[in-house]
């Protein structure tokens, strides 16, 4: 199964979930979306510079800590119509699966599925 084929099966497995798109924190591109209607450009970046600036703070405050490295591996960020869940790669931190639900019931279910697609991806599944 594809990148894309996953994408559009974690969406349709997520209640209220209207887009899911793999991307590349360190150069801001969406790499493949699912979506239920198509998006400008400037949306998906948006989101993924949204992810980026997050993940960075994040990672800053954790250094700030005593610890060291990349430390969060997802952020929750809620706009007045949408739930956004960021979910980083453990493996390789620039790697990030976006999801825009309704709201924040489905956080659980969005993890468990990005895990599983960072983990099918290096296991070459």
């Amino acid at each position: 199964m594809s990148i894309s084929e996953r994408l559009d099966t974690m969406r349709g497995n997520i209640p209220g979930c209207s887009l899911v798109s793999f991307g590349d924190l360190t150069t801001g591109l969406a790499l493949r979306t699912s979506a239920g209607y198509a998006h400008k450009q400037d949306y998906l970046e948006d989101i993924l510079q949204q992810a980026a600036l997050n993940f960075a703070v994040s990672d800053a405050l954790s250094a700030e800590g005593g610890s060291a490295g990349p430390q969060g591996h997802s952020v929750i960020v809620a706009t007045p119509d949408e739930v956004r869940i960021f979910i980083r790669s453990e493996k390789c931190v620039s790697d990030v699966i976006c999801c825009v639900c309704d709201d924040a019931q489905s956080v659980g279910q969005v993890a468990a599925s990005a895990h599983q697609l960072f983990h099918d991806m290096v296991g070459g599944a």
